[in-house]
């Protein structure tokens, strides 16, 4: 199967990434939102990201102009993915949210579309309820910020066809990405290790065994992290964090994965990280 036309449903941090590297990768591409300050949000952030690129070489100018040639912005989800190769959903991160989505995509799109989810622990076989095409339903679950990040979980539910895995893992890897084929199971593995890390930040905040800053600064200096468990909470958002721990909670029962208080206190008081200018450097951090 060919893919020239891809669709990009969600035009926040992911999604706006997502689209970038699709059509930086030479794909027509279309990113779609339900407002069209969200999707105009999201080029900024892409035409930022690109003009980043360039100062540094990584691009030339006439690059950038090639991308943002070949994408698109639309609040019609109909206009957007009628006649896309393939979709990758990155919406909010809430199965209630996603679920009426892909009941629209298998509604709109051609029966050859392949529909994808940047999810990071919601169940492929559940997302694929919402349609009549199981088979062609498969995770792509990128990292932020996707433009730099090279790893992507390919995630295959039961249902989901040979076919349509080896057309994920090509398209991925076009990106210039690379991949692992994980199986559909509660978090994936990226984010059943990770969360488990920043879930103990947490309780040891809670110990009052060290300040954020040291707790950091140990981590990075004795396993050779780029950023420590709470620079990473405020970057990737506390209540991303906190639905994370409470889906693979619910789906197993594994204690560990229970969140600590202090993170829904935290979200429960709008602390939810960078994306809100408070997290545990604005609460905590002694600097």
């Amino acid at each position: 199967m060919a893919i020239r036309k891809v669709c990009v449903v969600g035009a926040g941090t992911m999604g706006s990434g997502i689209a970038q590297v699709v059509a930086q990768a030479g794909y027509d591409t279309t990113m779609v939102d339900v407002k069209r300050e969200f999707v105009d949000r999201g080029m900024n952030l892409i035409k930022a990201s690109l003009n980043k690129f360039v100062e540094k070489g990584k691009i030339k100018p006439e690059e950038m102009k090639e991308t943002l040639a070949r994408l698109h912005t639309s609040v019609d989800m109909k206009g957007a993915a009628q006649d896309a190769d393939y979709v990758v959903e990155a919406v909010f991160e809430r199965a209630e949210v996603k679920l009426p989505i892909f009941g629209q995509l298998e509604e709109i799109c051609p029966p050859r579309t392949i529909l994808a989810s940047n999810t990071s622990g919601i169940p492929i076989s559940l997302l694929a309820s919402a349609t009549k095409r199981p088979d062609k339903v498969i995770g792509t679950h990128f990292m932020n910020p996707v433009p730099l990040m090279k790893g992507v979980e390919v995630v295959k539910s039961l249902l989901t066809s040979e076919e349509t895995l080896k057309v994920s893992v090509d398209f991925v890897r076009s990106l210039g990405k690379e991949t692992v084929v994980v199986k559909d199971s509660p978090g994936f593995v990226t984010n059943r290790i990770i969360t488990l890390v920043m879930n103990e930040a947490a309780k040891l905040l809670e110990e009052n065994l060290a300040s954020v800053e040291d707790i950091d600064k140990i981590e990075k200096l004795s396993h050779n992290w780029p950023m420590g468990p709470f620079e990473l909470a405020d970057l990737v958002g506390i209540d991303v964090i906190v639905d994370l721990l409470e889906g693979i909670y619910q789906q197993t029962g594994w204690e560990r994965y229970k969140p600590a208080p202090l993170l829904k206190r935290m979200v429960e008081i709008g602390y939810a990280g960078r994306k809100v200018g408070k997290g545990f450097y604005q609460l905590f951090g002694q600097g």
